[in-house]
């Protein structure tokens, strides 16, 4: 089952993360090792156009000037021919109404940010004093342990 997700969404019900170029490359990432791991298709959908230089990936959409994310998101699932194998992962409730109508599933942004932790992956740290112990346990700034 492939999701859609609304990336700023997402980012919005993250505790300690914001709507930066940076968090976007972060998470696009981290929902790349995610659907690697469990051999999923994840279209990652951000508002706005898509920053010089960031090539956050295939699977990661920006929706250019002029348009937002969720009509983005709309016509991404209107072209799909099975949209109720798709999960849209929002807690936008007019945008998962409408993709509801179209047949697809949707999963609020907090309930997918839970499950995406749970699976091992490493919440940033909140404030700067958190850096050196989440190095410690994650590794150094060249990735050792």
């Amino acid at each position: 089952m492939p999701f859609l997700v609304d990336g700023d969404n997402l980012l919005g019900t993250w505790p300690g993360r914001e709507r930066s170029d940076a968090e976007r490359r972060s998470l696009a990432r981290q929902l790349s090792r995610w659907a690697a791991e469990r051999r999923r298709g994840v279209v990652l959908v951000f508002d706005g156009r898509e920053p010089p230089g960031s090539m956050l990936g295939p699977e990661t959409l920006f929706s250019g000037a002029g348009r937002s994310a969720d009509e983005a998101i709309l016509a991404r699932l209107r072209s799909e021919t099975e949209r109720r194998g798709w999960t849209v992962v929002t807690s936008d409730r007019p945008l998962g109404d409408r993709c509801r109508a179209l047949g697809a599933r949707v999963e609020r942004s907090d309930v997918f940010r839970t499950r995406l932790m749970a699976q091992g992956e490493a919440e940033k740290p909140e404030r700067e004093t958190d850096i050196g112990a989440w190095l410690e346990r994650f590794g150094g700034e060249d990735g050792s342990r």
